[in-house]
């Protein structure tokens, strides 16, 4: 709290860390489960607590609220570039890969094995006028009716669909950047699974696929 009342440089400075530390913190207590009940106990007895307060008490509470709030607002700045999700974490993951395709400004790739009229959904997130591919191995005529009527129903922001051969990992290419992902995006969550920001370009990753394709 003196940090932030205090202007000089140092205080500043002092204050900076603050912040990064309460969202690294953040960071650890999402990733343990464990903690969470914990935490609602925590919070509940502190909704129990908030009519017997006093006016400074109030005044001091109001005061850790709108830190709460930059917290959460420099938390959803942030790019994570590793993590792990757990079994059952279905909505968390499917919420982390959204935010990565809203960050995306000209285009998107995604090599992956397996894709579904689900991961199709996810591409709905992007901004307009950012273009999506799709490397998948298997092609079902079942994705291709849905590739045909998301373009059909979507000319402006159509989606291209290319065979990948060879190509166990998964990987999410948002504008230059690569993400590596231990499971296909439409079953994110289902199983514990982590995934990793990468310095792999997407020729480097589409390499030997490529080769497969052009051999006779």
């Amino acid at each position: 709290m003196l940090s932030s009342v205090l202007k000089s440089e140092t205080a500043i400075k002092v204050n900076i860390a603050i912040m990064r530390a309460f969202v690294q913190l953040r960071h650890l207590m999402m990733g343990n489960g464990g903690l969470i009940n914990r935490l609602s106990n925590v919070e509940a007895k502190d909704l129990e607590q908030d009519s017997r307060l006093t006016g400074h008490d109030k005044h001091l509470l109001d005061h850790d609220r709108k830190f709460d709030e930059l917290f959460e607002a420099m938390d959803r700045g942030e790019l994570k570039t590793k993590g792990l999700f757990y079994n059952n974490q279905e909505f968390d993951a499917y919420v982390f890969v959204c935010d990565l395709i809203r960050q995306a400004k000209k285009r998107i790739v995604l090599v992956d094995r397996y894709v579904t009229e689900k991961t199709l959904t996810m591409m709905l997130k992007r901004e307009k006028g950012v273009s999506v591919t799709i490397y998948t191995y298997d092609k079902s005529k079942v994705l291709e009716m849905d590739l045909a009527t998301y373009n059909e129903q979507y000319p402006d922001s159509p989606m291209q669909v290319l065979p990948s051969y060879g190509m166990h990992d998964r990987f999410l290419f948002i504008d230059d950047t690569a993400y590596h992902f231990g499971a296909s995006l439409k079953d994110l969550g289902k199983n514990t699974f982590f995934f990793t920001q990468e310095d792999f370009t997407l020729d480097e990753v589409l390499k030997e696929s490529q080769k497969i394709l052009s051999s006779p």
